[in-house]
């Protein structure tokens, strides 16, 4: 190939990741899912991942711990990671954007994943994988949801415990006949095609 033609078919190969990017910016949900000071790096980059299945409008990362972005698969070129040292920043950012705060946590005050009923502009926020959500934070939610569970281990990895609580507040959202694109896809419904290797941003 020449120069020419593989300068053009590069550019093509932009301009069809920049029409496909802007496609899904436009089609993203006030959502917001949010991480309480994880130990585990590869649980955020899959919770960044399950964000930008579901068109979630940012990933909210409390605390000064680093994340594994291989484990995210590319998801975080498309999706908003915001960056926030402690409770007040968190408290802050949650007025500003207008969130309503969900924590997702075992706690007695919590109400089961199948009776919740939830707020609009829900902010999920999951809780560190030892120590869980701070108490003054559960105090401020709007909701506490609990995932029931029969094991005898009472506890979900977190980025499973996020993306269940994320899908059941869309099946929710598709059940009242109030969930955009219920099929899946871009916002102009075309077929989704995967980006070819060579397509893909990768991070060095």
């Amino acid at each position: 190939m020449t120069d020419l033609k593989h300068r053009l078919a590069m550019e093509r190969r932009l301009e069809r990741r920049q029409r496909r990017r802007e496609e899904y910016r436009r089609g993203l949900r006030p959502i917001a899912i949010a991480a309480w000071n994880i130990t585990k790096k590869h649980n955020v980059g899959s919770l960044v991942r399950t964000a930008h299945a579901a068109a979630v409008e940012e990933v909210v990362l409390v605390g000064e711990r680093e994340w594994n972005v291989e484990a995210a698969k590319t998801s975080d070129l498309y999706t908003t990671v915001t960056r926030l040292s402690g409770i007040e920043a968190f408290r802050k950012h949650l007025e500003l954007r207008r969130w309503n705060l969900v924590a997702v946590e075992l706690d007695n005050r919590a109400v089961n994943l199948f009776n919740a009923e939830y707020p609009a502009r829900p902010c999920f926020l999951l809780g560190a994988e030892l120590a869980g959500i701070p108490g003054e934070l559960l105090d401020e939610a709007e909701l506490v949801v609990r995932i029931p569970q029969w094991g005898l281990v009472p506890s979900l990895n977190l980025a499973i415990a996020g993306s269940i609580v994320l899908y059941d507040y869309l099946g929710k959202l598709r059940g009242e006949g109030r969930l955009d694109r219920p099929d899946g896809g871009l916002v102009d419904d075309s077929p989704a095609e995967p980006e070819a290797e060579d397509d893909v941003d990768h991070k060095g």
